[in-house]
């Protein structure tokens, strides 16, 4: 059986929460002098440049590599955000980023619920 739906979900709800991590931490540090706002790239750009392949995982011990990556922050501002005192963290545009990302979080649980459903469905009538 082909899961790749519910892989695709579980890395869209682990770019949803990378993101949402550096968003809080731009919007924890809107005060500090010098502090550049970060972001993370979209999950479209991280799945075109994603490996081909994933290592598999036989055991609980062992570290997945080849599935992840492309989370690693980068400097990302709103075009005339940047203060005198050279932070460039505008509460709104984080505000609207944290938005973006709910929704993409919703989206990850939606699409795993709805196929979690289709394989319930599918396994009760064998």
């Amino acid at each position: 059986m082909n899961l790749s739906l519910l892989n695709l979900a579980s890395a869209l709800a682990a770019h949803a929460s990378a993101r949402q991590q550096v968003i809080a931490e731009n919007v924890a540090h809107a005060d500090t002098p010098g502090y550049r706002a970060r972001d993370v790239a979209d999950f479209a750009s991280i799945l075109e440049s994603a490996p081909a392949f994933a290592a598999r995982t036989t055991r609980p011990g062992h570290v997945a590599f080849g599935a992840e990556g492309g989370l690693e922050p980068h400097e990302a501002a709103a075009f005339g955000t940047e203060t005198p005192n050279g932070n460039s963290v505008s509460l709104e545009d984080q505000m609207l980023r944290a938005a973006a990302v709910r929704q993409e979080h919703d989206m990850a649980l939606g699409v795993y619920s709805k196929t979690l459903d289709i394989l319930r469905t599918t396994v009760a009538r064998r």
